[in-house]
Formats: structure tokens, C-alpha cells, sequence
């Protein structure tokens, strides 16, 4: 028994020894050109943790995580458009912890940051976090992939009328299925791998508010109690279970300016009984302005049948929204958000979106039933409720 004890102390002793203090990233991108940048990023391409050049088509990179997370190496084909142009902005994914990791991979295969795929060359070693990562992606990226695809058409046959409104529910409806499907994937991974940093990961990636507050909870449900005590597994709860709106909740109710600029709480703009969409959006935005038409249409098509529309700008310019109502001629209730600057509107916050256009279709008695009621999958929902 006294060996046995002196044994384990040596195990363990050697363990300590050996157990990696941080992560060293030791790459090679195939015919890269010399003295290139390349950098370490987060995910949203917003923080630089670390930057090197390359050397003989090598780099390096070394730090330390506190838990396992996803970060990209990434590099600028033109360094001056580090925010736009997507398509020049070369990003790779890499789920690090803290551990010697290996990345082999064709330079010229560097997918950009409008890519789903991983490229098939890629080798990566040394990370047990990047392997469930990998397998996650290629479950759910066929579905992403068929999304984008009937995107494209969707765009072909709404925007710029190529096709039937047949054409355009079909669309709406095969999207709504690929994410359906990405969400099942996504709670089947959880449900498999519930004490692995990537079921984390996922947690905090599923849209959830596209569905009721009783299935975030089932899903935040699949997380072992451990888990959840960490302080990642205390974000993925709260990204599961506190987003600002769900399918199923009742609108909330906050202080609006009419185009008189007097301030009236929402509720009082909306009709019992009826369904209403409530839109945000703001006169500076394109993508906003553009939709204007296709509102017009779809407001004269069932107004009479019992719909309503409210549009709440999010313009801090108060002249530049009552021009753009002017010129707009929108036949709805018009208001602004009263309360915050731009995207940091109560309104924005209280939606849980952060950009515009943003719809919120509601039924006749108050409740959310599609926190995505924009375009086609607004005009198919109300030929659904209005049985066309």
C-alpha cells in the first residue's frame, strides 16, 4: 500500500508538471507570401489579442485561456478594409485551449469571413474543444449553406419580382425549416456533449427567441448543474433564458413620441382584436426605406381584414424622421422612440435586436407570434391567419 501511495504521488507530481499553463498556435499556411499579417481575434473581429508575421509560410502564436474558446486567426487582403468587404477579410476559426496546437492549411484556402464551409485541406491538432467544434460544423453547415441558396432566391423573387408570391412562401418556408433544423442539431449537440466547452458554444448561439420561453428552458435544462455554476455556463443560461422577447410573450409597453412629438405609451396605439406588425426602423436606413413599398402593399391587402401597423423610428434627428414621414406617406401610425440614442433605444432593447429594419408581429390580444415578420415571412404568416 506504501508503494502504491509514493506511485500516485509521483503520477500526480509528474501531471502537475506537465499540464500545459497556456496555449502555444504553431501554423503553417501553404505558399504564403513572406512578412504577411497575420492576427488572433475574437470571434466578432473586434479584439486583437496577438499579431505576428509570417515567416517561411509559419506562424506563432502563444497565450492562455481561462476556459476554451473560439477564436480566429485572421488576415486582411486589404488591410484598410478591416470592417468591410467581407470578401477580403480572410478568417479561420479555431477553438483554442490551453494546449500545443497544430494548424496546417493552403494559404489560398483561407475562407473568408462570408464563408460557411471549412475548408476540407484544414489540419488541426491538439485540440479536443476544435474537434466537437469541427463535428458540430459539419452537421448544422448543409443546412447554412441551403439557407443561403434560398436566400438568394427569396431576394430574386420578392425584390426584384423573378418569380410568383407561391415562389416567395416557398422560400420562406424552406428557410424557416433550415433553421428549424439548425436548432435541433444544436440542442441534439448539447443533449450529447453537455460537459464539453462546445455545448456552451452552441447554448449561446441558438436563436431561441424564435421560439417560447418554455423550450429555452427545456434546453437550458440539458445543461449539467457543474456546468451551469461556471462562469460560462452562467452566460450560456443567460443567453438562453433572458433574452428581452420571445414567441408567446405579451408586447412590452414604453413611452413613444408621436409625430407631434408628445409622448404616448405604445399600448395605447394598438387595437384589441386585431393583429398588428410593429416595425422598427429609422429614416437613415436604406434597407428600411427600401421595404416601405412592400409594406404599403401588404397594409392595403389586409388592413380591412383586421391588420394594423406601427412603425417606431429610431431616429435621434427628430425633422429628419417627420421628413422622411412626409415623404414616405406611410397610411399607419407613425412614432419615434422616446427614450435612448440610436441603437441603444429602450425600444431596441426591449425587442432584443440590434439593428433595423426589425419586425414584431403580434395577435389580437398582444402576444408575439414571429419576432421575424419582415417581407415574405410577414405576407405568408398573415395569408396563413387570414386563411388566403
Amino acid at each position: 500500500m506504501k508503494w502504491i501511495m509514493i506511485i500516485w504521488g509521483l503520477v500526480s507530481l509528474i501531471g502537475c508538471q506537465n499540464k500545459p499553463e497556456g496555449f502555444v498556435i504553431k501554423g503553417v499556411f501553404q505558399g504564403a507570401p513572406e512578412n504577411e499579417w497575420v492576427y488572433l481575434m475574437n470571434v466578432e473581429q473586434t479584439v486583437y489579442y496577438d499579431s505576428v508575421q509570417l515567416k517561411k509560410e509559419r506562424f506563432e502564436f502563444k497565450g492562455k485561456v481561462d476556459y476554451p474558446e473560439l477564436r480566429c486567426i485572421t488576415y486582411f487582403k486589404d488591410p484598410s478594409q478591416r470592417i468591410y468587404g467581407w470578401d477580403k477579410i480572410m478568417v479561420l476559426p479555431i477553438y483554442v485551449e490551453n494546449s500545443d496546437i497544430r494548424i496546417s492549411l493552403p494559404f489560398a484556402e483561407l475562407p473568408s469571413k462570408s464563408e460557411k464551409r471549412i475548408p476540407s485541406n484544414l489540419r488541426v491538432e491538439g485540440s479536443h474543444s476544435h474537434d466537437l467544434y469541427a463535428k458540430y460544423k459539419e452537421r448544422v453547415t448543409p443546412f447554412v449553406v441551403k439557407n443561403d441558396s434560398l436566400f438568394d432566391a427569396y431576394r430574386r423573387v420578392y425584390y426584384y419580382k423573378k418569380g410568383t408570391e407561391d415562389d416567395v412562401f416557398r422560400c420562406v418556408k424552406g428557410m424557416d425549416a433550415t433553421h428549424d433544423s439548425v436548432f435541433a442539431v444544436g440542442v441534439e449537440f448539447i443533449r450529447q456533449y453537455q460537459e464539453f466547452p462546445i455545448a456552451l458554444y452552441v447554448a449561446k448561439n441558438l436563436r431561441v427567441r424564435a421560439y417560447d420561453r418554455e423550450k429555452a428552458k427545456e434546453v437550458a435544462g440539458l445543461l449539467p448543474e457543474s456546468v451551469k455554476a461556471t462562469t460560462e455556463g452562467q452566460q450560456a443560461v443567460k443567453a438562453l433564458l433572458e433574452q428581452p422577447l420571445y414567441v408567446g410573450d405579451v408586447l412590452p409597453d414604453f413611452d413613444v413620441l408621436n409625430v407631434d412629438l408628445q409622448t404616448v405609451k405604445l399600448s395605447t396605439l394598438l387595437k384589441k382584436g386585431h393583429y398588428t406588425l410593429v416595425e422598427l426602423w429609422a429614416s437613415w436606413c436604406g434597407p428600411c426605406r427600401a421595404d416601405i413599398p412592400h409594406l404599403k402593399e401588404t397594409y392595403h391587402r389586409y388592413h380591412e381584414q383586421g391588420f394594423e401597423m406601427v412603425s417606431i423610428s429610431i431616429d435621434d434627428d427628430m425633422e429628419a424622421w417627420q421628413k422622411a414621414v412626409k415623404e414616405e406617406r406611410m397610411p399607419w401610425t407613425q412614432v419615434c422612440g422616446a427614450n435612448g440614442k440610436s441603437y441603444k433605444k429602450e425600444c431596441m432593447n426591449l425587442f432584443g435586436v440590434r439593428g433595423v429594419p426589425s419586425c414584431v408581429l403580434i395577435d389580437k390580444e398582444g402576444r408575439v407570434i414571429s419576432t421575424n415578420a419582415r417581407g415574405g415571412w410577414l405576407n405568408e404568416k398573415l395569408a396563413t391567419l387570414f386563411k388566403e
